[in-house]
């Protein structure tokens, strides 16, 4: 089974201990580690950015966080694949983008469409199949993203709501589509110490939640 994970610092291993080193047991390679334990041949690859947005360049941090730009060559370079798993719209919610849940959304289905409109499925190259996409809903933000105190609330006030109007009106987009859907928050919950990314015990439980969603689907 060939798994893309399309995500963002959460999906990469950051934690909330602010020491910008990778986790070696991150939410991706957990689940891995439990779909093969369950008796699945699982080839994973990580195509998971810090800073990622869904579609939309960031005028602060440059044009390369935009996670539609790169999205087809990525799924062409990796295919065949047997299903692909999107986490993103969190970095949406920084104040300089002024989004919304809908325009998150919105974001997230213009990265379904490209999915969808991309032979990255099983076959040939010349094929015409996509691949199977699951949508996971970011979780929502920690209280502290809502404390003027905290050193970047100025990037983020007004996130911690939008995150949390974000899942469903995700499900029913991701419903309309055709698209799996998870929400996050019924699997991970932001630190109190970082509001935006997990600690180490967070991203282990996640890793075996979604494979657990995996194998429920079928």
């Amino acid at each position: 089974m060939r798994i893309l994970v399309y995500g963002d610092s959460n999906s990469w291993g950051y934690l909330d201990d602010g020491s910008g080193l990778r986790h070696a047991e991150r939410w991706p390679v957990m689940m891995a580690r439990h779909l093969r334990k369950a008796g699945i041949e699982v080839e994973l690859f990580e195509e998971c950015l810090p800073g990622r947005t869904t579609n939309i360049d960031d005028p602060q941090d440059g044009a390369w966080c935009n996670g539609l730009t790169p999205l087809k060559a990525i799924l062409l370079s990796q295919q065949p694949l047997d299903h692909i798993l999107v986490m993103l719209g969190t970095n949406d919610m920084k104040v300089r983008f002024g989004r919304d849940a809908a325009a998150i959304t919105a974001g997230v289905m213009s990265l379904l469409t490209t999915i969808h409109e991309t032979a990255a499925g099983h076959g040939g190259w010349h094929d015409e199949t996509s691949a199977p996409v699951t949508v996971i809903c970011p979780p929502e933000l920690g209280g502290l993203a809502d404390d003027p105190n905290w050193l970047r609330y100025g990037e983020w006030h007004g996130a911690r709501a939008t995150s949390q109007a974000l899942p469903p009106v995700l499900k029913a987009a991701c419903n309309a589509a055709g698209a799996g859907f998870i929400d996050g928050n019924l699997h991970a919950v932001s630190s109190p110490r970082d509001p935006i990314h997990w600690s180490a015990a967070t991203q282990t439980a996640f890793g075996g939640a979604i494979a657990r969603e995996i194998l429920a689907a079928g």
